[in-house]
C-alpha cells in the first residue's frame, strides 16, 4: 500500500470514528447528568406514589435519595446501607442484602458509564481538531452533520423498541448489563423497585431520549447553516469570444455566384 493510499485510510478513519463518537458522547453525557440530579431522585419518589407502595415517610425516602446519588455518582466504596424510620418510629434498614448487592452493581456500572463518557467526549474533541487540521472547517461541519443524524437514527430505532415493549427491553437490558439476578425484585417488598418502579424509567429513558435529540438537532442546523453560508459561490460561465470574420482574399471579393439549378429546370 503506497503513502498516499496510507494517507488516506488514516484521514478516513479519523473521519469515521468522529461520526461514530458523537452518539456516544451525547448519549452518555446526558444519562450521566440524569444520574449526577438529586431531583431525578427526588422525582421518582414523589410522582410514582413511593410512600404508599413501601409504608415509609416520604421525607425519610428523600433524605435516603441523598445517600443512594452519593453513593453512586462518587463511587463511594463498600456497601450501600440507608436506614429509615418505619411507622413505629424505629430505624431499619431501607434495603434487603440482595438489593444491597445490586446496588453495588450499579454502582460499578454508573463508573463505566462515566468513563465511557469521557473517553467518548475527549475523543470527539481531539478528533473534530484533527479534522480543522486535514480539512477546511467545511469538512468538520459535515462530519458533525452526519455525526448528528446517526444519533437521530439511533434515537429512532431506540424509540422503536421501548414503545413496542419497554418491559422486555428493559429486562433484556439488566441481562446485559449484570452478571446475576440480583435485579430480579418483588415489587411487594423491595424497597428499592417502589422507590423507582418501571414506569419511572421508562419517563427518564424518554426524556434522556428528547434532550439527546434536541442536541442533535441544534448540531445539525448549525452545521447546515454554515455549510450553507460558506458554500462557494458558482464560477461564471465564460463564453468563448467571437472569432474575428477575415478579410477576403481580393480574387474572391466579386467572385460570380454559381448558377442556380432552377433557372435550367423552370422550378
Amino acid at each position: 500500500m503506497g503513502k498516499e493510499a496510507i494517507l488516506g485510510l488514516f484521514r478516513a478513519l479519523i473521519l469515521v470514528a468522529f461520526i461514530l463518537a458523537i452518539p456516544v458522547a451525547l448519549i452518555t453525557t446526558n444519562v450521566r447528568i440524569a444520574i449526577s440530579e438529586k431531583a431525578t431522585y427526588d422525582y421518582a419518589v414523589r410522582h410514582y406514589g413511593a410512600e404508599q407502595a413501601s409504608g415509609i415517610n416520604e421525607a425519610e425516602l428523600i433524605r435516603a435519595n441523598g445517600e443512594i446519588r452519593e453513593y453512586l455518582v462518587n463511587q463511594r466504596p463498600g456497601a450501600l446501607s440507608p436506614t429509615v424510620s418505619n411507622a413505629a418510629g424505629e430505624d431499619e434498614a431501607l434495603f434487603s442484602v440482595r438489593e444491597t448487592a445490586h446496588m453495588a452493581d450499579v454502582r460499578d456500572l454508573v463508573g463505566t458509564l462515566a468513563t465511557v463518557q469521557l473517553l467518548a467526549v475527549a475523543l470527539t474533541l481531539v478528533l473534530g481538531v484533527a479534522l480543522l487540521v486535514l480539512w477546511p472547517p467545511r469538512a468538520l461541519a459535515a462530519a458533525a452533520l452526519y455525526g448528528s443524524v446517526l444519533t437521530a437514527i439511533v434515537l429512532g430505532l431506540a424509540s422503536v423498541l421501548a414503545l413496542s415493549g419497554f418491559d422486555a427491553a428493559w429486562s433484556q437490558f439488566h441481562v446485559i448489563a449484570f452478571t446475576n439476578d440480583f435485579w430480579e425484585l418483588d415489587p411487594a417488598t423491595d424497597h428499592l423497585i417502589q422507590m423507582y418502579p418501571e414506569d419511572f424509567w421508562f419517563d427518564v429513558t424518554m426524556l434522556i431520549g428528547i434532550a439527546t435529540l434536541a442536541q442533535a438537532l441544534v448540531i445539525s442546523t448549525a452545521s447546515a447553516l454554515y455549510l450553507v453560508v460558506t458554500a462557494p459561490a458558482p464560477e461564471p460561465r465564460v463564453l468563448p469570444e467571437p472569432r474575428p470574420e477575415l478579410p477576403r482574399p481580393e480574387h474572391l471579393r466579386n467572385r460570380i455566384p454559381p448558377p442556380d439549378p432552377r433557372h435550367y429546370t423552370g422550378g
